[in-house]
């Protein structure tokens, strides 16, 4: 296995490793805040609330990983 493809599955496994780590806390966070705060009762806006917290989550994460290791990439190759 080259080293570019071994940083690549590195990448992807930290990837999936800490979206695992973050989502399971945060979608229960928002279902408590939507149903227990919010009173909402409705399946569909409960899904649509909670699918858009996640997914600025996994913009913030995403790009935080993929920064680090652009850096990290660039550092390697002088």
């Amino acid at each position: 296995m080259s080293k570019e493809v071994r940083k690549l599955h590195q990448e992807t496994a930290f990837a999936v490793f800490s979206g695992l780590i973050t989502k399971l806390p945060l979608t229960f966070l928002c279902l408590y805040i939507l149903v227990e705060l919010l009173e909402w009762n409705s399946a569909l806006k409960i899904a649509i609330g909670t699918q858009i917290v996640l997914s600025i989550e996994a913009y913030i994460r995403l790009y935080g990983i993929r920064r680090h290791f652009s850096k990290e990439n660039a550092k390697s190759h002088l």
